[in-house]
């Protein structure tokens, strides 16, 4: 007569299959999560590139560009986003802070402290400068010639695309479109179109100014 196992209780070949088809399953699941995630990293990134192009062109072509910051030249990307939350443009301090960005997000604290400038107008300053090149996701390009085709110049753009071996990104245009470079080497043009060229500098016009998250360059 054969023994009957006892109830509620499981052999170890039991708990070895259960635990292969979990550990087949995570090798399903977690691929597709982390897809997902990134996904949504890339849809946010690519929603504040956005919100900052829409508000520099209506900026742009209320005021003819970015020179001034209550008297004084608009000299790093705090300084762009002082102008249009003064302007009533864009006050967002989120935008210019990639969830995908671990750094720019791990230095930057978010406060927001009531401000009055020089004009007598109020807003809001919403994070504090740290004074490296890292602190937000987006670098900016201004003082740009009329002679620029909107579907051609960038604007706006993923900060490690300045990078010497950075290749992928968003990339904001003057005509208000966003697009994601898997390789911008292959895919960007001049901003008059006159050829391909292989760096976000190469695509920009000479005397343009490239904000930083400290500081800028003048496109020689």
């Amino acid at each position: 007569m054969s023994r009957r196992r006892e109830k509620g209780g499981f052999t170890l070949i039991e708990l070895i299959v259960v635990i292969a088809i979990i550990g087949i399953l995570m090798a399903f699941v977690l691929p597709s999560i982390s897809g997902v995630l990134e996904r949504s990293r890339r849809s946010a990134a690519q929603n504040s590139l956005k919100q900052i192009a829409n508000a520099y062109i209506m900026y742009r072509e209320e005021n003819g560009g970015f020179s001034k910051l209550d008297g004084n030249a608009v000299n790093d990307v705090k300084d762009f986003a002082l102008v249009l939350a003064q302007s009533g443009f864009l006050n967002d301090p989120n935008c210019y802070i990639f969830p995908s960005d671990a750094a720019a997000r791990s230095i930057n604290k978010i406060k927001r402290n009531t401000i009055v400038h020089g004009d007598g107008k109020t807003f809001t300053e919403c994070w504090t400068q740290t004074g490296r090149d890292d602190c937000f996701s987006v670098f900016i390009a201004i003082d740009l010639p009329e002679s620029c085709l909107p579907n051609t110049t960038p604007i706006a753009f993923s900060r490690g695309l300045c990078d010497e071996n950075a290749k992928s990104g968003f990339i904001a245009f003057l005509d208000g479109k966003v697009k994601w470079f898997d390789d911008i080497t292959k895919k960007l043009m001049k901003y008059d179109m006159t050829e391909a060229v292989s760096t976000i500098e190469d695509a920009l016009p000479r005397g343009c100014k490239i904000l930083k998250g400290s500081g800028s360059a003048i496109i020689q």
